[in-house]
């Protein structure tokens, strides 16, 4: 039995001997990882003020942020892409006549136009065509669009640069 209870204890004392160190113990914890702490501030939010609805922005990031984040739209062979920047500043690339014509330009959100309907979203800026500078204003209407396809597009848009003809389609606007 002897020889039993001996071999148990060194087993024991080996097993104990192999195990990893404990990590010293700190005052102040170590930092989460960043996948870690933000599906923890996620949580924290919606338990503390409840769920945040879809696509809204929070109080204080009105007039910092574009309620354009991301945008793609198109309509009878065109085609437009619209990517936030900062602030209020966008890049647009727009691409017309059957892919044949492209141009890259510079938008900017200025706010609600003061005449405008609460669901238009204007951004006025410049186009860099092949024929020079042009100014550009792009209107998205928060109302459903269908395309030739019979798909459905929770915006329609209009694109207008100096002289050419006023584009207009359908459009999928990013949410926050």
């Amino acid at each position: 039995m002897r020889a039993m209870s001996l071999t148990a204890i060194l087993c024991s004392a080996l097993a104990a001997g192999c195990a990893a160190p404990e990590a010293p113990k700190s005052a102040t914890p170590a930092p989460a990882p960043v996948a870690t702490q933000q599906a923890g501030a996620d949580s924290a939010a919606a338990i503390a003020g409840g769920e945040r609805p879809m696509g809204k922005i929070g109080a204080d990031q009105v007039g910092k942020l574009s309620p354009v984040p991301a945008l793609k739209g198109f309509g009878e062979h065109w085609s437009v892409q619209i990517q936030a920047t900062g602030e209020m500043n966008h890049t647009v690339e727009l691409t017309w006549g059957s892919g044949s014509e492209k141009a890259s330009g510079q938008a900017r959100y200025l706010g609600q136009p003061a005449d405008a309907p609460a669901d238009l979203i204007v951004l006025s800026g410049e186009l860099a065509t092949a024929r020079g500078a042009k100014p550009m204003t792009i209107e998205i209407d928060r109302s459903e669009c269908i395309d030739d396809g019979d798909g459905r597009h929770r915006n329609s848009i209009r694109v207008s640069v100096d002289g050419m003809d006023k584009l207009e389609g359908c459009a999928d606007l990013a949410m926050y």
